[in-house]
C-alpha cells in the first residue's frame, strides 16, 4: 500500500513537472491557455485515477486493523496509567501516614497497598513497621481510620519480624 502511494505521488509530481514545462514553452495567448487547461485536466485525472481503482474491501480491512491497533494501544496506555496511578497513590498515602505518625511522636515506616479492582485505586491495607507502644498503635490506628477509612483489621503493625497484633512471627497474610 505504501509502495502504491509512492508510485502515485511520483506520477503526480512528474505530471506537474511536464505541465509546468509545457505551459512555459507554449506561446502567449490562446495556445498558453489551452495548454494550461489541458494540463490541469490531465493533472486532475492523475490525482483522481487511484480513487477510481480503489479496492473498498482492502481499505475497510486496513481501517479495521488500524482501529484494532489503536484500541489495543489505548488499553495498554490505560493499564500503564492505572499502574502508575496506583504507585503514586500508595507512595503518597504512605508518606502522609508517616508524617501523621511523626506528628504524633511515632517513629515508623509505612507501606500502603491499594485496591486495584476498582476503577480508581484506593488505599486498602496499611503495614506499619516500627516499635510502637499500645497507646501509639491505638492513636495511629484511629488516625488512619479517620483519614483513609481503612478499618483496624486491615492495618498491620510489625516490629523486627514480630507481628504485634497477633503475637506471631512474621507478617500476616493479606485478607481479601
Amino acid at each position: 500500500m505504501v509502495e502504491q502511494l509512492g508510485q502515485w505521488l511520483m506520477g503526480v509530481t512528474c505530471g506537474a513537472m511536464v505541465l509546468a514545462l509545457a505551459v512555459g514553452l507554449a506561446p502567449a495567448g490562446a495556445p498558453k491557455r489551452a495548454a494550461q487547461l489541458a494540463g490541469g485536466l490531465l493533472l486532475l485525472l492523475a490525482v483522481v485515477k487511484p480513487l477510481v481503482h480503489l479496492d473498498g474491501s482492502a481499505l475497510t480491512r486496513a481501517f479495521t486493523e488500524y482501529r484494532l491497533e489503536a484500541e489495543n494501544s489505548a488499553q495498554g496506555l490505560a493499564d500503564t496509567n492505572k499502574t502508575l496511578m496506583t504507585d503514586i497513590i500508595e507512595e503518597q498515602c504512605a508518606a502522609y501516614i508517616q508524617d501523621k505518625a511523626a506528628a504524633l511522636g511515632i517513629s515508623c515506616q509505612v507501606q500502603v497497598e491499594a485496591d486495584q479492582t476498582a476503577d480508581y485505586p484506593i488505599p486498602k491495607v496499611v503495614t506499619v513497621t516500627g516499635t510502637l507502644t499500645g497507646e501509639e498503635q491505638q492513636r495511629l490506628t484511629e488516625q488512619i481510620e479517620a483519614d483513609f477509612a481503612i478499618p483496624a483489621d486491615r492495618q498491620y503493625y510489625e516490629s523486627g519480624g514480630y507481628h504485634e497484633r497477633t503475637g506471631g512471627e512474621g507478617p500476616l497474610p493479606l485478607e481479601e
